[in-house]
């Protein structure tokens, strides 16, 4: 099945929601590494952590459009990354500031227990390689 359009994933109440967690947590990082420039080569442990709840909500932004949309993950990733610019264009940062960076730097455990299954996943596939 083909990639979805950028015009159906503006639609989904959940993908939006995802990428303003995504886009709010890159205004944290991007804020601590600008007052504290020496991040960006010795990550702190506040830094670890805003990078470590980026990756867990693009993970979960991108397998939600993979599931609903059963696209690869090259092109949901991509798709995501073009609905983060679009959306950073047209939402004033003052608005993302907004929401409570408690809320958004974990995942909430029904999300979480969602997740655990691909992560278990992985190590077995890497033993095998080895």
């Amino acid at each position: 099945m083909a990639a979805p359009r950028l015009r159906q994933l503006r639609r989904d109440k959940t993908i939006f929601s995802l990428c303003l967690n995504i886009i709010r947590l890159h205004l944290e990082e991007n804020a601590l590494i600008g007052q504290q420039p020496e991040l960006r080569e010795a990550p702190d442990t506040m830094l670890l952590l805003v990078q470590q709840s980026i990756d867990q909500w693009v993970s979960l932004a991108t397998g939600h459009i993979m599931q609903k949309h059963n696209c690869a993950a090259g092109d949901a990733l991509q798709l995501l990354g073009e609905l983060q610019n679009e959306m950073k264009a047209n939402i004033p940062a003052a608005e993302v500031w907004q929401i409570p960076l408690p809320s958004v730097l974990a995942l909430p455990p029904e999300l979480l227990a969602s997740q655990q299954p691909q992560a278990a996943e992985e190590p077995a596939v890497a033993k095998e390689e080895e």
